[in-house]
């Protein structure tokens, strides 16, 4: 797989057993760390199902909630990515990334797209036992604490004018 799912629609014909195997072990180690949020990307793996993962139920509801037990909040992918074009206009995506078992759908480099998703799109409620878990357990590392945090602001305020 080589397309970039911001230009285009990526597919990756790997088998579940070959993901499984190695895409996900990162996944269930953050799982039990107590990872609260995560982001499907707009791939289509057509051996598993022929819609993105981020419109997938079977991808969200069956992997990732299921068989990895992820009870976080999931979140879409860009919906004004062209990767996401293949679920159709932007309130077609957002309900599909809904029905599919995201909690929040993003829309972030198309200003008048999510105008029209407000102003259209009747979103279900956010479960609030989800939303709390992006408090997280405290097993993960602050980010603040991590130097690698800290040099990356620096260096980032030593560009700034």
């Amino acid at each position: 797989m080589k397309a970039d799912s911001h230009v285009d629609v990526p597919v990756d014909e790997r088998e579940l057993g070959e993901i499984e195997a190695a895409d996900l072990l990162p996944y269930r180690e953050l799982i039990k760390s107590g990872l609260g949020g995560i982001m499907p990307a707009h791939v289509i793996y057509p051996k598993v199902d022929r819609r993105p993962a981020g419109f997938s139920p079977v991808w969200l509801k069956e992997v990732l909630r299921g068989r990895l037990g992820f009870d976080g909040v999931i979140f879409s992918d860009d919906l004004s990515m062209e990767g996401a074009s293949v679920a159709g206009g932007v309130v077609q995506r957002a309900e599909a990334a809904f029905a599919a078992g995201c909690d929040m759908v993003l829309v972030c480099n198309a200003p008048q797209a999510a105008s029209e998703l407000l102003d259209k799109l009747k979103a279900p409620v956010l479960d609030t036992r989800r939303a709390e878990r992006m408090r997280g357990r405290g097993a993960l590392k602050p980010l603040r604490s991590d130097m690698r945090y800290a040099s990356a602001v620096a260096a980032i305020r030593s560009l700034s004018v």
